[in-house]
């Protein structure tokens, strides 16, 4: 259609728009002009210009007063909705920055090396100044008038596709085929708008979707979701066909279906053939969509599975298959699940993690939040194994061995109550067996005192005891020390000097200067007291 020379594009992406045009305007268009008040459209204008809208594609905008103005003369006056859609440029097919010269000698130099990347021959026009004072084309530019000229790499036959061939598989689960798919914008469940993501693994012999959901994220809790609820409802594969997203090249995928003996195949890095099973089950994904954006609101993710289930069962699963000649309902009417046992199937896709238990507090660190180990794990080096989708407790190993379940730490909870021991009384004095010993080994240093005549020397009084105690013990002058050394010497005094010394430094040797005088005087104080038991022993000559 077109109007005073102006050319309507027909395009999809065009026929979105007009719709979106008309959702804009349609509260102008639908007014009873007769019954209108005067102003009425000037307020309904104000009222379309102060809300936003959801544009396919982009998401939230707003338009101006002025839009709104143009798009309701345009479909009035002009054809209705389809006059909504964005024209062609009157000059579309023209150069307006690729001259003759540029454009022949881009054909001759791609002629010469049919494998010449778009950027080589503009770098090499550049260098040899065939652009010389000229503007500089961008590549999509010349691609294009290449193409209008039989030049391009494809149609040179270098950049043309390769041989393919078509897989078959008579049996259910001999392949499943996965990917992922963007879909339209949903109000996650914090109110926060988002795309959608359809993960899906289609059974490659009957076509059939063993799961498929729509998710907020396309990450591994997505994933692990989308093929639990295929092997508890279908039982085990033996091939699962995937791109080389980040996702599936997560190494936690592949050792969980290696574990049920499922072997996980990438396809070659932008090679979607392949996948064809699931590519054309992405088509019927598209119109499914497509009738989701026409919607005036944005869904939530639950609203959007409850109608894609409904859609998926009776515009695709019910329907004859052209691969098959029949549905997909029909081909796998006669497969017999197995389902994968609930417990295998939640411990194989366990998320596993090293961490080391806190030694205070006891607690492994699992996703931001502290779960509580035993005790007998503090400081220790564990691995943890955990379910995104149910975080409420981890599994713990040690050195290979599950040694329990850890909860979420507990707040404001009572202590952790000690065992009670009960109390046996000991079979041996140990403390006196040791004290004993201790004095043994002073007397035998001491022996040559300790069993001669204590015979005093006039020369060592009490000051002198005094000066040579502190000195040996590193004690210093205070009066309270002193005091203690006077109290000593006047029980147990005159004392000879040498027995003194034997004394203080054994003590010495065994806890150190400068500690309590009792330390050292008590050494002392243990020779006096052997000499006054053994009165008569002398010494034995030695031999």
């Amino acid at each position: 259609m077109s109007d005073g020379g102006r050319k309507f594009r027909d395009d999809e992406q065009a026929i979105q728009l007009a719709l979106f045009r008309y959702g804009v305007i349609a509260p102008l268009v639908e007014r009873d002009s007769e019954a209108a008040e005067p102003g009425a459209v000037t307020k309904l204008v104000a009222e379309i210009v102060g809300r936003t809208h959801y544009l396919p594609g982009r998401g939230p905008v707003q338009v101006k007063e002025r839009v709104v103005y143009t798009w309701l003369r345009r479909y009035r006056k002009e054809g209705g909705i389809e006059a909504l859609r964005p024209a062609w440029r009157n000059d579309k097919g023209s150069r307006r920055v690729l001259d003759d010269a540029i454009l022949d000698r881009a054909v001759a130099l791609r002629k010469e090396n049919p494998g010449r990347h778009t950027a080589t021959l503009l770098d090499i026009m550049r260098l040899d100044g065939t652009l010389l004072g000229k503007r500089f084309p961008s590549g999509t530019t010349l691609d294009r008038h290449l193409r209008r000229r039989n030049a391009s790499r494809r149609q040179l036959r270098v950049l043309g596709e390769k041989r393919t061939i078509k897989m078959r598989f008579d049996d259910f689960g001999a392949l499943w085929v996965g990917d992922y798919h963007h879909g339209p914008l949903v109000r996650a469940p914090d109110g926060r708008v988002s795309t959608a993501k359809l993960g899906a693994f289609i059974d490659h012999a009957t076509r059939y979707p063993v799961a498929d959901r729509y998710y907020l994220a396309e990450d591994i809790a997505s994933l692990r979701d989308t093929l639990l609820r295929a092997l508890l409802r279908f039982g085990r594969v033996k091939k699962v066909y995937v791109d080389r997203g980040a996702v599936y090249r997560a190494e936690q995928l592949a050792y969980s279906l290696k574990r049920i003996d499922a072997l996980l195949i990438h396809s070659r890095a932008y090679y979607s053939q392949g996948r064809g099973a699931i590519e054309r089950w992405w088509q019927n994904a598209d119109a499914f969509e497509s009738e989701v954006r026409s919607r005036d609101e944005v869904l939530t993710i639950h609203e959007l599975n409850r109608f894609w289930e409904a859609w998926r069962e009776e515009r695709y699963c019910a329907k004859v298959h052209s691969e098959l000649g029949k549905s997909p309902n029909d081909a796998i009417g006669p497969v017999v699940p197995q389902p994968l046992d609930p417990a295998v199937a939640r411990e194989i896709f366990l998320i596993r993690a090293d961490r080391t238990v806190h030694r205070h507090d006891g607690c492994v660190s699992v996703e931001g939040r502290k779960y509580l180990c035993d005790s007998w794990l503090r400081g220790k080096k564990v691995e943890v194994r955990y379910d995104l989708g149910d975080m409420s407790s981890v599994l713990v190993f040690h050195e290979g061995e599950r040694v329990g379940r850890a909860c979420p730490q507990p707040l404001n909870a009572p202590p952790e109550p000690h065992p009670q021991t009960e109390i046996v009384r000991p079979s041996v004095d140990y403390l006196a067996l040791l004290r004993e010993d201790y004095d043994r080994k002073l007397i035998e240093h001491a022996r040559p005192l300790a069993y001669a005549t204590l015979q005093a020397d006039p020369g060592f009084d009490q000051s002198r005891f005094l000066d040579v105690v502190a000195s040996l013990a590193g004690l210093e002058r205070r009066a309270a020390n002193e005091r203690e050394l006077a109290a000593f010497w006047q029980t147990y005094g005159p004392l000879p000097e040498d027995l003194v010394r034997i004394g203080v430094e054994h003590a010495v040797r065994l806890h150190g200067r400068g500690r309590h005088p009792r330390v050292y005087l008590h050494a002392v104080r243990t020779l006096v007291l052997a000499h006054l038991k053994n009165p008569d022993k002398k010494e034995s000559s030695p031999s």
